[in-house]
């Protein structure tokens, strides 16, 4: 009878055992593999050696446009907004997180910034994509305000999905305000974490740039031109720690040049940005502390309660089969029996 309950017991914790395991690894991890609503990633720096740049600058008093070399450091801070999260559209709340970025590009030998941005964004939680929201904004003018609607934002732009697969995506260039295939290159390991690597290569086209500041230009660099135009190419490779969609290192060829309509051709803008070395390790080891989690919540722990579960289960079985066997009745082993002519064989008991 001891045995019957224990095997009992034993078999009933297996199978629960194995509840547990299938929880984790199809709905804890699942809801786990989403970005938390007040997520604040860290402040990213990429530094642009001995870029050329156009800059405009006071000098004696008087504003100046010029050709300049200098190394550049492009900073991107983000401040997620729980509120405006929580305000959207029924299609996206729940769904979507909403961040309001920031983004300068400074010279490192004095300072001075050459370019301010601030945006608006919606991003959804498990793809890391822009959502379709109308608030989206952008303003690179100090005295314009953010406007909801300005810009519509597609792709991926900060993080890739949960689970990043190894194919083609759609990734956002902020020049040619569209999203553009990204590639699947191959796998390498980046301070020691394991990556994905996707490579975007945008060919040489004509980009817009606001008019009165094009004729600016045209005006310093090209005197006696009447018109003109910009024309873009870029290059980017993106390292993506594939559980956790986190880009843990990021590279960016860009080439600006302006074209005047009587030859002149002007460079606004010619270099190589990437993460600094602090920045890399930085978001290495946030993104290999989500990964640990994920994997952990979702392989390892249900591998061993699932190992766990079946000996429980195989073992309560055979302790309460054992114990059936064994309290059983006797089959009972005939004598022999007695002969005559008016008697039977009775069995003993």
């Amino acid at each position: 009878m001891k045995k019957r309950v224990v095997g009992a017991a034993l078999f009933g914790t297996g199978l629960f055992l194995l509840v547990v395991a299938v929880a984790l690894a199809f709905v804890v991890t699942p809801l786990a593999s989403k970005m938390p609503f007040d997520l604040e990633p860290p402040v990213t720096n990429l530094d642009a050696p001995n870029a050329t740049f156009v800059q405009a600058r006071m000098e004696g008093g008087e504003p100046t446009i010029g050709v300049q070399q200098a190394t550049l450091r492009a900073s991107t801070g983000i401040q997620p907004d729980v509120g405006a999260a929580a305000e959207l559209p029924d299609s996206l709340v729940n769904k979507t997180v909403v961040w309001n970025v920031f983004q300068n590009i400074k010279r490192t030998d004095n300072g001075e910034v050459i370019n301010a941005t601030e945006s608006r964004i919606a991003l959804d939680r498990k793809s890391g994509a822009a959502a379709n929201w109308s608030g989206q904004c952008y303003t690179d003018q100090e005295d314009e305000p953010c406007r909801g609607g300005n810009i519509n934002y597609r792709g991926q732009l900060y993080a890739f999905p949960f689970g990043t697969e190894k194919k083609t995506y759609q990734y956002y260039d902020s020049t040619l305000h569209t999203a553009l295939p990204i590639n699947y290159e191959g796998t390498e390991t980046v301070n020691g974490l394991e990556a994905y690597r996707f490579r975007q290569v945008v060919p040489e086209q004509q980009a817009t740039m606001d008019e009165e500041l094009k004729g600016v230009l045209l005006g310093v660099f090209a005197p006696g031109s009447t018109s003109g135009t910009v024309q873009y190419n870029a290059a980017r490779t993106l390292w993506v720690e594939p559980v956790t969609g986190s880009i843990i290192d990021y590279q960016e060829e860009q080439h600006r040049v302006l074209v005047s309509n009587t030859g002149v051709r002007t460079t606004l803008l010619d270099a190589v940005f990437r993460y600094t070395p602090q920045t890399r390790q930085t978001v290495v080891d946030k993104a290999g502390d989500g990964r640990s989690t994920l994997l952990l919540l979702g392989r390892w722990i249900p591998i061993g309660l699932t190992v766990l579960a079946l000996l429980l289960l195989a073992f309560g079985y055979l302790l309460t089969r054992g114990a059936v066997r064994a309290g059983a009745p006797v089959a009972a082993v005939p004598t022999q029996p007695a002969t005559g002519p008016d008697r039977t064989a009775v069995p003993q008991t």
